[in-house]
């Protein structure tokens, strides 16, 4: 874990100039996240980074995603919108996602940055009501897109714990996946379950609040070349938006 929690220091001890890519192991290990630079006359290749972390996670488009905007699309990742803060693979139709690589090969002069928050941070800066609040409520995942989340027959949608232990870790997470309610391309809706509609909606707003705080959340102003390894046991991840402007960024799970 990171000497300090505060998301400002976190990204700073996070970032590997090419000199120090040796490092990015244990940095990775120290703050959750990691951001390689690439060298003047090398190129980083994702598959080499990843393979050290773990095997592919294949999903029914392969193991490596090319995430590019089409306004014609139906789902919020292929689009120029903002994407909210969520965990992969916790309620999605797919193995357990350890790590999360991306690799940028195009990126917008504003916008589209990457947003990361960090569960170490949230728990040390959530305030303790809202943490006791989320110790007894479970959320429930509402697929709007066929065959992106893991619901059951007869309507029988995903419940899942906001804070748990990683049965790996031992450590303390946030499973969480948040989504806009105005936005006709979202991948799903979340309720809190037992809760009125406006109260659900209430509470996910401040559990998000907090994680958009600067001491819990970083946003990653992407350059060419670089990569970002995530690790999605300890953190949410999202994206800014990025209107009228080209992005592109090749993605690779690992399990």
């Amino acid at each position: 874990m990171a000497d300090s929690l505060h998301m400002a220091d976190i990204a700073r001890r996070a970032w590997c100039t090419p000199d120090e890519r040796h490092e990015f192991r244990e940095r990775l290990d120290d703050c959750g996240f990691v951001v390689l630079d690439p060298g003047d006359t090398d190129d980083l290749v994702l598959d080499d980074i990843m393979r050290g972390l773990g095997e592919p996670v294949a999903y029914n488009f392969g193991t490596k995603l090319t995430l590019m905007p089409d306004e014609g699309s139906e789902n919020v990742q292929f689009t120029t919108r903002g994407m909210p803060l969520h965990a992969d693979a916790t309620f999605n139709a797919g193995p357990p996602v350890k790590y999360i690589g991306m690799h940028c090969v195009t990126a917008p002069e504003v916008g589209g940055e990457t947003l990361v928050a960090s569960s170490d941070a949230f728990f040390e800066h959530a305030p303790a009501e809202l943490l006791e609040t989320m110790s007894g409520i479970v959320v429930e995942y509402r697929n709007r897109i066929s065959g992106y989340y893991k619901d059951r027959p007869e309507g029988d949608h995903p419940r899942l714990a906001p804070i748990q232990v990683d049965p790996e870790t031992g450590g303390k997470r946030l499973v969480i996946g948040f989504s806009d309610a105005d936005d006709p391309t979202r991948t799903h809706d979340s309720v809190v379950v037992g809760y009125g509609e406006e109260e659900s909606a209430e509470l996910l707003r401040e559990i998000s609040a907090v994680l958009h705080r600067p001491s819990v959340l970083y946003a990653h102003a992407w350059r060419p070349g670089q990569v970002m390894i995530l690790d999605n046991r300890r953190l949410v991840h999202g994206r800014a938006a990025f209107p009228g402007q080209p992005r592109k960024i090749v993605r690779l799970s690992v399990s």
